[in-house]
């Protein structure tokens, strides 16, 4: 979960990529795609510029809320509806 809020955190501030997200936050790559990925698709991100396989995120308002509950000291629980579940089986 470290990893999710480090990314979070270096998006708060401004629009980035994942290539600035990895300077920024000294995680490796690979880890940083597939945060963006997870993130991209609990709606916690979103792109707003995209060109090619360059694409530039913001955080959802959604993903503001998890930010602010990560540094409250919630607990994230992510679980996927039933619905979400069948469909991805």
């Amino acid at each position: 979960m470290n990893e999710i809020k480090l990314v979070l955190e270096a998006i708060r501030n401004g629009a980035l990529n994942p290539g600035e997200v990895v300077i920024k936050t000294g995680l490796p790559r690979y880890e940083v795609l597939a945060v963006f990925h997870i993130l991209e698709e609990l709606n916690l991100i979103e792109p707003i510029y995209s060109k090619g396989s360059h694409k530039v995120y913001k955080l959802t308002k959604k993903g503001e809320e998890v930010l602010e509950g990560f540094e409250k000291g919630y607990l994230l629980d992510i679980t996927m509806k039933p619905e979400t579940a069948e469909q991805n089986a």
